[in-house]
């Protein structure tokens, strides 16, 4: 035979430990990132590249050699506001054609070439702490201009392995 009121004790009883162990799993650190990221210069300028060259496949699957037409220099400061120390997992850049720092995205199947430099004094951003990456990038464009946007990504884990993303953009003078 049911006895209801015990039914109904059994029921609260483990919907209340259902509760309390999902708050008990739940995090208590915050799982946003708190990264704040600086270029500069911003602008910055390009010079002619001499030296440097990149490759080129043709149609006829022969291989043509081009020296890169520019050459610019940039900083990305990182600065820590949340209280989570990270590391920093990956650096990534690119650079595209643009105009007045609007992106002009190539026709024709022409594309920009690029390459870039980074130098670090490590991979770990301290809580609170601040850190910076310097790059050096060659570049050519399908216009043939100076003028360019270049999009530094970066890619952070915390000592928890959450990981997390942030992308900072620097424009390049014509």
């Amino acid at each position: 035979m049911r006895n209801p009121k015990l039914e109904t004790a059994k029921r609260s009883t483990l919907l209340l430990a259902a509760t309390w162990l999902a708050a008990c799993s739940s995090p208590t650190a915050s799982t946003t990132l708190a990264v704040n990221l600086t270029a500069s210069p911003d602008p910055t300028n390009a010079v002619e590249s001499h030296g440097v060259t990149y490759q080129v496949t043709n149609p006829d699957s022969t291989i043509s050699t081009y020296e890169y037409a520019w050459q610019t220099s940039l900083s990305v400061s990182m600065q820590e506001t949340g209280g989570t120390a990270l590391n920093i997992t990956a650096v990534d850049l690119k650079v595209q054609q643009a105009s007045g720092g609007i992106v002009i995205t190539p026709s024709g199947g022409d594309r920009e070439y690029f390459r870039f430099n980074s130098s670090a004094s490590g991979n770990r951003l301290d809580a609170h702490g601040t850190a910076s990456i310097g790059f050096q990038v060659w570049y050519s464009l399908p216009n043939k201009g100076r003028e360019a946007l270049v999009t530094v990504n970066l890619s952070f884990q915390d000592d928890n392995s959450n990981t997390y993303s942030k992308s900072v953009q620097c424009k390049v003078a014509p």
